[in-house]
């Protein structure tokens, strides 16, 4: 599965309800919405150089072979700041686009309401 995103691409490898695996790539100085899952856990492995995550509060400035692990509910964002970075991501539990929930979002989409935020 290959979905375009606005700020880079994501290819999915195995897709199931148990565990999905994805290569995340994320264009020169792009980053992904801030945002949070209710049904999966994610885990990360940085594949290169130059990317920003931030989880929940927290934000690092990671290193290829860095490893993070987001659980359900934790809001989370990925940037480039400067070329193109991968991530690989490994999600645990209910994989789908409709359990995206964004509180920030650079491009326009649409970012959940207060009232939406009750999770």
């Amino acid at each position: 599965m290959h979905l375009k995103k606005p700020w880079g691409d994501v290819r999915a490898y195995v897709l199931n309800q148990t565990c999905t695996v994805k290569l995340i790539t994320l264009d020169s100085d792009q980053q992904t919405s801030l945002h949070y899952h209710l049904l999966r856990d994610d885990m990360w492995v940085i594949l290169d150089d130059g990317l920003e995550v931030r989880i929940g509060d927290d934000t690092y400035q990671c290193h290829e072979g860095d490893e993070f692990v987001i659980t359900a509910e934790q809001a989370h964002m990925i940037k480039s700041r400067g070329g193109k970075g991968r991530v690989l991501e490994v999600n645990f539990g209910y994989t789908s686009e409709d359990d995206t929930h964004r509180l920030e979002d650079p491009y326009g989409r649409k970012v959940e309401t207060e009232s939406e935020l009750e999770i």
